[in-house]
């Protein structure tokens, strides 16, 4: 990734220091958007969840991370703690935390609040699948665009229509999609 290109992101980026202040005593979770440099272009790591009972997210295409733990101290660790757990990659030493988009909430889970941590790989890294993913992949993000559309997907509201982007074959929507939505105007890839 260019050092331009860099720059753009942290201008658009807030300061790790306020996602602290805006979540004390709520219910939070943090994701990490992890980018890395790949064969043709700037790519963005992401998972398959895995399908089990009971999980609002069961079988999603989505970012590793996950809920605060207490003894996680601050939002960033919890979302250096849960990239390591469900896609093996330690953060620290291999990639640059710049900083993070506007905490939002998921529309299954309204009561929570996500940090959105955005990083870049120092060098290139592999991602292997921990217990809550059934596979991880890099998604080159200039395929993202031409990909949009709407599709139709059951929920436990019954049949939506949502907006979505599809990669191999792979639906991306809800919380990642909006994630990724905003992703790509921060980085100059669409309007």
């Amino acid at each position: 990734m260019s050092e331009a290109s860099l720059e753009r992101l942290r201008k658009f980026l807030l300061p790790l220091e306020l996602a602290e202040a805006e979540l004390k005593a709520k219910p939070a979770a943090a994701v990490v958007v992890l980018l890395r440099d790949g064969t043709r272009d700037l790519e963005v790591l992401l998972g398959e969840r895995s399908k089990r009972e009971g999980d609002p997210w069961s079988g999603q295409i989505g970012l590793p991370g996950g809920r605060r733990r207490a003894e996680d101290g601050t939002m960033l660790a919890t979302a250096v703690r849960e990239t390591r757990e469900e896609v093996g990659i330690d953060l620290e030493g291999h990639a640059d935390i710049l900083g993070h988009m506007a905490p939002r909430a998921p529309g299954n889970k309204p009561e929570i609040l996500v940090v959105p941590y955005v990083a870049v790989a120092r060098s290139p890294i592999e991602a292997t699948p921990g217990p809550e993913m059934a596979s991880v992949f890099w998604t080159p993000l200039r395929d993202l665009p031409p990909t949009h559309a709407r599709r139709v997907v059951p929920t436990i509201l019954g049949e939506l229509n949502v907006p979505s982007f599809t990669y191999d074959d792979r639906l991306i929507w809800g919380f990642t999609y909006r994630i990724l939505e905003e992703l790509l105007v921060l980085v100059g890839l669409s309007a």
